[in-house]
């Protein structure tokens, strides 16, 4: 038998424009954005795909009475390729759907008061599937090159905490990463999900073996603040980063019926510095707070551990493993507003007695005394396409108070210090 069938295609355009204007709120800092987006589709004539966005960002931030503005430019490119390119014949290793090549070239030029960066990055890696559920990227090569200049000496050399000073230093990263995920969720039908995520992630190593091969020479520093004595190599003139990392991430969603869901989320992750830097390197630290992470706390100022930045600096706080838990009650409202109820639990610390923040350390007799713990009330704004998010979260347990005060309820009268508002686009999970 024979089957005739015909098909009717409607071909998207070959060019692209877009332009996007957002809104920023980072820990109470109002800022704004605008993105320029261009795509061009079948570049060479075989369904390549070329982007290009470019970012400028301006960004009003006050400490005390002190205000001062951020400015933020940059660019990001990439080539997709819809097939595996490789010397291996990769079909006789691998069965996948979708395969892609892709090429990402970037560049970030951040201005501050304190500081001048700049963040160049360069990717090449793929992306495939396994079934209509697992999704895999793998990235062989994904270096980053960060450099400061223009730096204020008095404040530079402020900062006490090592971790934190690591952040304003140049270094270099080559790193190879590889993400696996499995996602059963289908957003055209209201049903369970699962969705799982894992991420693992080595840096540095190659690159410090290059340099024990050719006998290079490592350079010396004393720091002009702690008086500690370090040693390492350099590779263009700037050191190197060197860590293996992963994290995990697991979501659930059951629909309870028609309008109300339930929504779990549980992460863990963790860093390792060794060898060529003690440090993360500050891009890839972890952090919370905020609208994503536990919202009774503005973003980057809980943690890690019992520690309590001072009142009076920007929130910074990150490091080298973060656990984290979410769980929300979602219901339908009326037109297209939703309303949800969630608490949120978690925090983050550091790996190893390197860094001197006091209660920072991870000890596996002490941590859960440390999880902090935050409730609260959210609207959300569903346009479809996309959802406006206001959530109201407030403090319920501060690891960063005294031992057997914790618990804010019942221990301390309600202040707009317990209380943070975030604004958000989409879902937080």
């Amino acid at each position: 038998p024979l089957l005739d069938c015909k098909m009717q295609l409607s071909p998207l355009p070959r060019q692209n424009f877009s332009v996007d204007v957002e809104g920023t709120n980072s820990s109470g800092n109002l800022g704004v954005a605008g993105n320029f987006n261009y795509q061009q589709r079948n570049v060479f004539g075989g369904a390549e795909v070329f982007d290009l966005q470019l970012r400028v960002a301006r960004e009003r931030q006050q400490i005390n009475d002190s205000i001062f503005n951020t400015q933020e430019y940059g660019f990001e490119s990439s080539l997709t390729i819809p097939k595996f390119l490789s010397f291996i014949k990769a079909r006789q290793l691998f069965t996948f759907q979708i395969p892609e090549t892709k090429f990402t070239v970037g560049y970030n030029y951040q201005n501050r008061p304190d500081y001048t960066r700049t963040i160049t990055n360069l990717k090449f890696g793929y992306n495939w599937k396994t079934s209509n559920y697992q999704f895999h990227t793998l990235n062989l090569v994904d270096l980053n090159y960060v450099h400061l200049y223009n730096q204020n000496t008095a404040f530079i050399n402020s900062i006490r905490d090592l971790y934190i000073k690591s952040s304003f230093t140049d270094h270099l990263i080559s790193a190879t990463n590889y993400s696996w995920m499995y996602n059963t969720q289908n957003v055209n039908k209201r049903e369970d999900y699962e969705y799982f995520r894992i991420n693992v992630e080595s840096a540095g190593s190659l690159l410090s073996l290059y340099s024990r091969l050719v006998h290079k020479d490592k350079i010396v520093e004393t720091d002009s603040v702690t008086g500690i004595r370090s040693s390492y190599y350099e590779v263009l003139n700037t050191r190197f980063a060197q860590y293996v990392k992963g994290d995990f991430e697991y979501r659930y969603g059951h629909m309870i019926d028609k309008s109300s869901s339930l929504v779990g989320r549980a992460f863990f992750g963790i860093g390792i510095p060794f060898g060529n830097f003690n440090v993360l390197p500050f891009e890839k630290k972890y952090f919370t707070g905020g609208a994503n992470g536990i919202r009774a706390w503005q973003v980057r100022s809980l943690g890690p551990g019992s520690y309590k930045a001072p009142a009076d600096i920007y929130p910074n706080q990150s490091s080298d493993i973060k656990l984290e838990a979410n769980l929300e009650y979602r219901f339908k409202m009326f037109w297209r507003m939703e309303g949800a109820f969630f608490m949120d639990a978690g925090n983050i610390w550091a790996i190893n007695y390197k860094d001197n923040r006091e209660g920072s350390v991870f000890k596996v007799n002490e941590f859960y005394k440390q999880i902090a713990v935050g409730s609260g009330f959210g609207v959300r704004f569903d346009f479809t396409y996309f959802l406006f998010r206001l959530d109201l979260g407030m403090k319920m347990r501060d690891p960063s108070l005294a031992e057997g005060k914790r618990f804010i309820p019942g221990n301390y009268q309600v202040s707009s210090d317990q209380f943070n508002l975030s604004f958000a686009i989409g879902y937080p999970f």
